[in-house]
């Protein structure tokens, strides 16, 4: 599948059948409809590898007509939002490399938590996971048993670190809560030992009051910005001493979505996603957008 068939700016989503592809279906039809983007639904059956100089990986496309799996995401589409602009993708090649391409130029990628897959996960991991690590654009992943869809009522909650990496995250969590008329809840966590004492069994004698108000005040300082921006969103913070990934789940119960950040920088090679991230895919319940922390982002429209 050439880049060259994608929309502009439209949500590609990935289909191939289960039960949390059905559910990343339903999440992008909600979505292309929100921002009256076009929708693009990719199958790609990864059954064959295409290596040459002249076709990539992932890029033969097939008859999305003889396709039973793209006929029942377009039977889901129109029954769900007939007005949605669609195009369907029948591919033979890699889910992840093909959808890579796709959020070139797409505003959202939406995929399943996990889905079926001719090849070992050991060879490529989930393609959740991989697509998460190298998109250009940010990623939605969805669970099957998610408690919250994009129709709830539910907040958004994006996690903060106060550094600049986290401002694309922000940028659509603020984007999205104010489109969907969402409150917003920052998540941001410290935790600070005195590396000296505890090394000679000594208990620190500092104060923790004065820490956890310097951190509150960091977190006020970076959303207040946001805030003047989006004055229609309906902002709290959650600021407290812990382990980041155990108090973005807990507050995204019920979630609308969760954003986090991912630390990639394009390409294949040497490429983690953030350990908060990859945590907090691996367990969370509610729709989860990855942002990428440099470069590449797009708002939520």
């Amino acid at each position: 599948m050439s880049t060259q068939q994608i929309t502009q700016g439209s949500v590609v989503v990935g289909v191939d059948g289960s039960p949390a592809s059905d559910a990343a279906l339903r999440w992008a039809v909600s979505e292309a409809r929100r921002t009256q983007q076009p929708l693009h639904a990719v199958h790609a059956q990864e059954n064959e590898l295409v290596l040459n100089d002249k076709e990539q990986l992932g890029t033969k496309e097939a008859p999305a007509s003889a396709d039973p799996v793209l006929t029942s995401a377009g039977d889901v589409v129109r029954t769900m939002a007939p007005e949605v602009q669609l195009t369907l993708h029948s591919v033979t090649g890699f889910a992840p490399t093909t959808l890579t391409a796709a959020s070139r130029l797409a505003q959202t990628v939406v995929v399943g938590s996990h889905g079926r897959s001719a090849l070992p996960t050991a060879l490529l991991g989930s393609v959740s996971h991989q697509v998460a690590i190298h998109s250009r654009c940010p990623v939605v992943v969805v669970r099957e048993n998610g408690t919250q869809g994009v129709d709830g009522p539910g907040k958004v909650i994006v996690g903060v670190d106060g550094s600049a990496a986290s401002e694309p995250a922000l940028a659509y969590a603020f984007a999205y809560a104010s489109s969907t008329g969402s409150g917003l809840t920052a998540v941001h966590t410290w935790w600070w030992e005195p590396l000296e004492g505890v090394s000679l069994g000594e208990p620190w004698l500092g104060d923790w009051t004065q820490i956890a108000t310097q951190e509150s005040s960091l977190v006020a300082e970076v959303l207040a910005g946001w805030a003047h921006k989006f004055p229609d969103v309906s902002v709290t913070s959650h600021v407290v001493r812990g382990d980041p990934v155990v108090e973005l789940l807990e507050q995204s119960r019920g979630a609308r979505l969760l954003v986090v950040g991912s630390r990639g920088r394009g390409g294949f090679i040497g490429l983690m996603l953030g350990s908060v991230s990859r945590r907090v895919l691996k367990r969370t319940t509610c729709p989860v957008a990855v942002v990428r922390s440099a470069g590449g982002d797009n708002p939520a429209g």
